[in-house]
């Protein structure tokens, strides 16, 4: 799937909920290339990388789309 296409999937909610699945804390969802060349991937950011029930790739628009996990993910603090 491509950067643009997979862009307009992360306005909406169902997308969120299959990629963040019963993680809680705070994160960051966005789009990113595939380290291997490949096309496009998520890119998840959440406080733990080891958070159980996040998934490496979920299913849009009937196609595999890898999901990238970094840990470290703060939340910007409001002023």
């Amino acid at each position: 799937m491509d950067a643009q296409r997979l862009a307009r999937h992360l306005e909406q909610a169902e997308t969120h909920r299959k990629v963040v699945g019963d993680y809680r804390g705070a994160y960051s969802l966005g789009v990113t290339a595939h380290p291997s060349g490949s096309g496009a991937a998520l890119l998840l950011r959440i406080g733990d990388s080891a958070a159980p029930g996040v998934p490496r790739s979920v299913k849009i628009d009937d196609e595999d789309v890898p999901v990238i996990v970094q840990g470290g993910f703060k939340p910007p603090t409001p002023l």
